[in-house]
């Protein structure tokens, strides 16, 4: 199944794959395997040192494309 969306939170806690897609054009800048395990807890799942890692490596990613985009 694929889900798209725009909150990184939601697809870390649902996905078990994340695919970062540059700005226009849309190509993919990145693939992420999500390595939490399940079933998934959202509320202690998102106190974890383990999702605060997950995020903040994708959320790096992201970054980059927000800097080109003011550049």
């Amino acid at each position: 199944m694929v889900f798209v969306t725009h909150d990184l939170s939601e697809a870390i806690t649902l996905a078990d794959r994340i695919v970062v897609m540059t700005r226009r054009p849309g190509r993919i800048k990145a693939v992420y395997d999500v390595k939490l395990p399940r079933p998934r807890d959202v509320i202690a799942l998102r106190e974890s040192a383990e999702y605060l890692r997950e995020y903040g490596e994708i959320w790096h990613a992201l970054g980059e494309e927000f800097q080109e985009r003011l550049s």
